[in-house]
Parts: C-alpha cells; sequence; structure tokens
C-alpha cells in the first residue's frame, strides 16, 4: 500500500519561462496586466485549450499571447503541445521515500500568489455569512486550516445533526456561487488553489464546481 496520492499538472514550461523572463511571476498577473482572459490563459498554459483551431491556425488569444512574449510557434509549442490534452491533471500513487525526491520545499511563486489572491476574495465573502455557516465552510474546506473535513466530522464538532450541518453548507455555497462572487474566484484562481468546493458525505460525495 502506498503512502501517498499526488496529483501532477501538466504546464508549458516553455510559456512559463518566457513570462518570468519577461518579469511576470504569475500568470494571474500577467493577464492582468495585458487585459487577458485568466481562466483561458491558463488553459492554453496548461495545454486544456489547444493553440490552434480545427484549421490548424493559431486561436487570437494564442497569438496575442505570442505577440506579447516575443515567441514564435516552434519555440513555444512542441507538436504534441499543439493539439492539446484531453487530461491536465491526473494523480499518482508514491512511497513516502518517492515522495521526499520530487517534492520541492519552496511552494511555487504562482500559487502563493494565488493563494493570497483567493484568501483575501474568500475573507471578503465570508465575512459576509453568519459566523457558523463561515465557520462550517472553512472547516469543510480546509480554508485556514491544514485539512478538509467530511460533513460528518463537521457536524460532530459544531453539535448539529448532519442534516442541518448540510443545509447550512449549501446555503454557504449558494452565497459563494453568486455570479459577482463566482467571478472573483475563478479570476483569482480558486480551483488551482483549493480545487472543487466538495460536499462530502457517507453517501457518494458531490461536487460543487465554482
Amino acid at each position: 500500500m502506498k503512502d501517498y496520492r499526488i496529483k501532477v499538472t501538466i504546464r508549458n514550461d516553455r510559456l512559463l519561462s518566457t513570462m518570468e523572463e519577461a518579469g511576470y511571476i504569475s500568470v494571474a498577473q500577467f493577464t492582468k496586466a495585458h487585459g487577458l482572459d485568466y481562466q483561458r490563459t491558463s488553459e492554453i498554459f496548461n495545454g486544456k485549450l489547444k493553440p490552434v483551431n480545427k484549421k490548424g491556425e493559431l486561436t487570437p488569444l494564442t497569438k496575442e499571447i505570442l505577440a506579447i512574449l516575443d515567441l514564435s510557434v516552434q519555440k513555444a509549442f512542441t507538436e504534441r503541445q499543439l493539439k492539446g490534452f484531453l487530461q491536465t491533471t491526473f494523480e499518482k500513487r508514491v512511497k513516502e521515500k518517492e515522495l521526499i525526491k520530487i517534492a520541492s520545499p519552496v511552494k511555487n511563486h504562482e500559487l502563493l500568489m494565488m493563494e493570497k489572491d483567493v484568501d483575501k476574495i474568500l475573507n471578503e465573502i465570508l465575512s459576509e455569512l453568519p459566523p457558523r455557516y463561515e465557520a462550517i465552510t472553512r472547516y469543510v474546506n480546509g480554508i485556514g486550516i491544514e485539512a478538509v473535513h467530511t460533513l460528518t466530522e463537521t457536524a460532530l464538532k459544531y453539535s448539529l445533526s448532519l442534516e442541518r450541518t448540510r443545509q447550512i453548507y449549501k446555503k454557504a455555497l449558494l452565497k459563494l456561487s453568486q455570479a459577482k462572487n463566482l467571478e472573483k474566484l475563478k479570476n483569482a484562481g480558486l480551483q488551482d488553489v483549493y480545487g472543487l468546493f466538495k460536499i462530502k458525505t457517507k453517501k457518494p460525495e458531490q461536487k460543487v464546481m465554482l
């Protein structure tokens, strides 16, 4: 039995390295400086969004990115990267000693910046909730604490029934999912930092995409 399960995310190092050499420490900063769509730009950087259309022509966004970075298609993408990837993340089980070999003790600068942006926006939105709603949302998703928790664990901690805990959490998610909040969270990189907000019970897990 393996000790850990790690999540690997594909990224285009050619684009990232050139972007960093130009003085940007994150895709978020890069897109903000040039008025680009953060989510779609990130998807080009990780291969989820193809840089070319069905005719094999560069998409307008790809052209804009390459023009800003002063890169040719050949220098920015391999033949495989031009085709895009159906799956840009995958999980792998590893032993602890294997993990130590590949893990870096220093957090990626981009992730650190996104964490700050996401945490700031989350704190603003969550502060508008009743105190118990905020506490439960933080506890379930591991916001400001070290671990995520199931709704059953959360119900026990706050001395509530499972059903009541579920109701409170769903109402909190509705607040987070309001259009104005959703846009702010997506642009800040919520999914890169926290992944999906999850409703965990003994039943099959329900996922709420933000």
